[in-house]
This record gives C-alpha cells, sequence and structure tokens, in this order.
C-alpha cells in the first residue's frame, strides 16, 4: 500500500465527491483589488513589481507578494525574463492568460454560476459605463456603442456565438500587440488609454413576434374553416344555403 505523502490538491478533492464548478485560481487571484490590478497590467504587457510598485503607487513588498500569490499559487502569470539592475536582479512577469476571465472558463461554469458572474460582470460595465459618461468620456472618435436586437434560430444563435468569440479573440490579440508597440516606444510613442470592449450575447426576456407560425398550427386553421364551410358556417353567420338562397332572390328581384 503505497505510503507516499498526499498533496493538499489531493486532500482537498477528497474532502468532498462534488465537482469542482469555478477554477478556483480565479477566485484567489480576483479576490483582491490589488491582484486584479497587477493581473491586468500583466494580460496588458511584460511587467516587473518595481515598476508595478510605481504605476499603482504601492509598497514594493506589498506587490511583491501579490505577485508571488499570483505565480505560485493562482499560475495566472509566469516569469518572462530577468535583468540586472545595481547589483541586484529585475524579474519580469507576464500573464498566461489572455484576459480576466477567458472564455474556456466562462463555457465551464454551471448555468446558475453564470447568472451570479453575469450579474457581477454586467454590473461592474455598467458602473464603468456611467463612470465615463460622468467624466465626460464616450466623445472619442474611436468610441462605438451599438445595440442590435436580433431574433435567430438555434444554427443562428450558435453561429452568433462563434462570432463573438472571435471577435474576443482578435481584441485580446490586438491587446498583445499594442503592448509590444508601446514596449518598443519605451514612452515616446502616443499614451496608453485605458479603454473597456464589452460584447455581450444573450437571449433576450422579451418574445419577438411569429411570423412563420408551424406547419401543424397551419393545418390546424386550415381544416377548421373547412369544417365550418361544411357545417354551413360563413364568414357572416350564414351557410352556404343560405348565400345561395339570397343570391336567388336579388335575381328574382331584378
Amino acid at each position: 500500500m503505497p505510503t507516499g505523502k498526499t498533496s493538499k490538491r489531493d486532500e482537498a478533492e477528497n474532502e468532498t465527491h462534488l465537482p469542482v464548478l469555478v477554477d478556483s485560481r480565479f477566485v484567489r487571484a480576483l479576490d483582491h483589488v490589488l491582484r486584479q490590478h497587477i493581473l491586468l497590467a500583466a494580460v496588458q504587457g511584460e511587467v516587473s513589481p518595481k515598476e508595478l510598485s510605481v504605476a499603482l503607487d504601492e509598497g514594493l513588498s506589498q506587490v511583491s507578494y501579490h505577485v508571488k500569490v499570483l505565480r505560485d499559487d493562482c499560475g495566472l502569470i509566469k516569469e518572462t525574463r530577468t535583468e540586472p539592475r545595481r547589483g541586484a536582479l529585475e524579474h519580469y512577469y507576464r500573464a498566461t492568460t489572455k484576459s480576466l476571465l477567458p472564455a474556456k472558463t466562462w463555457r465551464r461554469l454551471k448555468k446558475g454560476l453564470r447568472v451570479v458572474v453575469g450579474a457581477g460582470q454586467a454590473s461592474d460595465l455598467f458602473n464603468d459605463l456611467a463612470d465615463a459618461l460622468k467624466a465626460g468620456k464616450l466623445q472619442g472618435a474611436h468610441d462605438h456603442i451599438s445595440r442590435t436586437l436580433l431574433v435567430l434560430d438555434p444554427q443562428g444563435e450558435r453561429n452568433v456565438k462563434a462570432i463573438a468569440e472571435r471577435a474576443t479573440k482578435e481584441v485580446e490579440d490586438e491587446q498583445q500587440a499594442a503592448a509590444k508597440r508601446m514596449e518598443q516606444a519605451n514612452g515616446a510613442g502616443s499614451k496608453a488609454t485605458g479603454y473597456t470592449f464589452a460584447l455581450l450575447a444573450f437571449e433576450a426576456a422579451w418574445e419577438p413576434v411569429n411570423l412563420h407560425p408551424p406547419l401543424a398550427t397551419q393545418a390546424d386553421s386550415e381544416g377548421s374553416a373547412s369544417a365550418n364551410g361544411a357545417n354551413g358556417v360563413g364568414r357572416n353567420g350564414g351557410g352556404r344555403q343560405g348565400g345561395s338562397s339570397r343570391r336567388k332572390a336579388r335575381t328574382a328581384g331584378k
């Protein structure tokens, strides 16, 4: 019988038979506001604790601690290189993911958790939008806000979801490209701008007008009309015989 040590991960899995619903790395990473900003900076490009300390106006020891948590406990950043700085080595890091909540992580969430997480993200988005409006933003030439209402069949829903995922990936790739351009410019280029990109595609609560009822409904309607005609019930309450009698009466009166 094996006598090897049991890892903390194994112990956690043995505590319950229930499946894991949320990646605990992201829960731990986003549980502290400073880690959120460190991770966001690492998503944008390569960073060092010293640079983060200056940029975020936080103590170097505090920043270094949260960098260590993101690297060792969460695995969401990795060391990319080191550079000698005055007799010491400065360590640089980059995020191992391209967004704070990757599409793969979102897809793994159970339906009920998606409601909770989605509501939180929507709330953050609306707050971000409200803050931008309050600050007099949304007036730039590169701002874009659109709302498109769609009526889709199941295939259309799948296609729109795929389009949304492709667009998100392209935006994430552009973030990486922008980070490289700014790194190469080394402050000589245009200023960095905080920019929010939000893409929502979801089933709405409103119901569209049914312009194409099922064939069974049409057939039932036609069958009902035929039955009414056979029973002598016309549109105006009279049957075929009554209509014929009225036509004869009009002819006789001429």
